[in-house]
């Protein structure tokens, strides 16, 4: 069964909170201390912290975490 489009599931004069989750190709390690190869990843995780802020401002939404 195929999803139904967004703008079926959200009104638009409704507020929602939503849980988003990422996914990564090949199972990548993106933040933290990587266990197989012992590198760190905290300069990715203070990247894509900053882009969250950013298009979040642009799309007008609030991050809880």
């Amino acid at each position: 069964m195929a999803r139904l489009a967004r703008v079926e599931v959200f009104a638009a004069d409704e507020v929602a909170i939503v849980h988003v989750i990422n996914w990564t190709v090949r199972r990548c390690f993106l933040m933290g201390d990587d266990p197989l190869t012992r590198k760190n990843y905290d300069h990715s995780k203070a990247w894509m912290e900053r882009e969250q802020e950013h298009l979040a401002r642009f799309f007008s939404i609030d991050l809880l975490c």
